[in-house]
């Protein structure tokens, strides 16, 4: 750890600590579940949302800053594998029938598998999830899944998997391997849904091809465990089948859906029509940006360019739902996140509109701009009320903190870290040291480290 000690001394920085005000007021078109309101407003208070809509009475000596653009609630991504995000894309050769067909080719274990080990092995976990973190934050998400499960940096995303890094939610338990379970494990999870100590249970299951015989019966083994139940939602489900879609619609199972990744692994996707149909409840996340997108904006424009090409099936509305209200409804927090609603906690993002023209069918929506749209339009994120990612320009209103520059799609936004430890170690240091840090360490590796953002892919 000489590397790190090295980048502390050269880079001399101390602990980032914001000095934002506690009650304030932002201005824009706000994102409700089922409405835009074009010029609306909401009050946030101590990290909460207090009030929202349009001719909002704001109190005296409350700051209001003007966003001009679209105010919605953070995304919240239920699939991802947040230390393997440093690595760069992988673009196999081939597709696959099943997930355990890629996972023992050599060029996998080679480019990725043992690299990951690697890093882990050195010690560098912390600095993965990290920039993994940064990575979703400049991706408008706000609450992930994925994380490691243990304390590492104080103050970015809400790690809806790991209770301690998350107030003021309820924890999820995320399974890759649900069928790998213990009699033990699967009863204790079991009791952790009865009792509502764990919000939910996430699981993957059947991903494949759509045909792969292996992929499609694990639903019936799943069945076979007792985990057909509320509060368990199915991630991927490639191998589902549309009675399948029926029987958990019936059990008030859920389905967390990632095109991306599964079309670049399998060639195709989830039958969401047959899903919609039956009335499952599906949430978009991007599962990770080795074989999938780089985080929510990215996967929002890749659902929505798929539904697009089959009879446009999902209306805009509807896949920024899938990344807000359904996402917090499936992880068991919609009381707490995913709506601007008052009461709900201050996880919000700005998104500038960025369209020169007018399309056919008429202007571009809010809902159209959130599903296509580039990190570089992200103007800011807020976790419990506090900025933390956005543009010079509006961070600079809302807090005397400088800040650290940080360039995403050839856009130069503004990072604020406030790890709260008190001293230099991964919790508390600059982007600039994880980055070089990382870029070292890959480096010895042979790789390269995966950008915040790769713009236009």
């Amino acid at each position: 750890m000489n590397l790190r000690l090295t980048l502390f001394t050269l880079l001399f920085v101390a602990p980032f600590c914001a000095a934002q005000p506690a009650t304030y007021a932002l201005r824009g078109s706000l994102v409700m579940p089922d409405a835009i309101i074009e010029d609306g407003t909401v009050l946030v208070r101590d990290g909460v949302i207090e009030a929202s809509g349009a001719h909002l009475s704001i109190p005296a000596g409350v700051p209001v800053f003007e966003t001009h653009g679209i105010i919605a609630p953070g995304f919240i991504d239920l699939h991802n594998h947040l230390t393997w995000n440093v690595f760069p894309r992988w673009k196999p050769a081939q597709e696959f029938g099943n997930r355990y067909d890629w996972q023992q080719k050599q060029v996998y274990q080679v480019t990725v598998a043992t690299p990951h080990a690697d890093l882990a092995a050195e010690g560098f976990e912390c600095e993965m999830e990290r920039y993994a973190e940064i990575k979703a934050l400049a991706e408008g998400e706000t609450s992930v899944v994925g994380s490691l499960q243990k304390p590492c940096s104080d103050g970015l995303a809400r790690n809806l998997d790991f209770a301690e890094a998350s107030p003021g939610t309820r924890s999820v338990v995320y399974n890759v391997f649900p069928l790998q379970m213990t009699t033990e494990q699967l009863a204790d999870v079991q009791k952790q849904l009865g009792d509502k100590s764990a919000a939910a249970f996430l699981i993957h299951l059947a991903e494949g091809a759509p045909n792969d015989a292996s992929a499609s019966r694990e639903f019936a083994m799943l069945k076979g465990r007792g985990l057909l139940e509320p509060g368990v939602s199915l991630i991927h489900g490639v191998g589902l089948k549309p009675a399948d879609f029926a029987e958990m619609a019936a059990h008030h199972v859920g389905l967390i859906w990632s095109p991306r990744s599964n079309i670049e692994l399998y060639g195709d996707t989830a039958d969401v029509a047959a899903a919609k149909a039956a009335g499952v409840e599906i949430a978009l996340a991007p599962d990770w940006s080795i074989t999938g997108s780089d985080g929510t904006l990215g996967e929002l424009t890749w659902a929505s360019l798929w539904s697009e090409g089959h009879g446009h099936l999902f209306s805009d509305k509807e896949l920024v739902r899938m990344a807000t209200i359904n996402a917090a409804e499936l992880s068991g927090n919609a009381d707490h996140l995913g709506s601007l609603a008052p009461g709900h906690l201050a996880d919000l993002i700005v998104v500038m509109p960025n369209i020169p023209f007018e399309p056919p069918s008429g202007r571009h929506d809010a809902w159209w701009t959130l599903t296509h749209a580039s990190p570089a339009q992200l103007a800011l994120v807020t976790v419990a009320g506090r900025a933390i990612l956005g543009d010079p320009e509006l961070l600079s209103q809302m807090t005397s903190t400088k800040g650290e520059a940080i360039p995403i799609c050839n856009a130069q936004k503004t990072l604020l870290l406030t790890g709260s430890r008190g001293h230099a170690d991964s919790a508390n240091e600059p982007f600039a040291a994880t980055n070089l840090i990382l870029l070292d360490a890959m480096q010895h590796l042979g790789r390269r480290l995966a950008p915040i953002a790769e713009c236009g892919n």
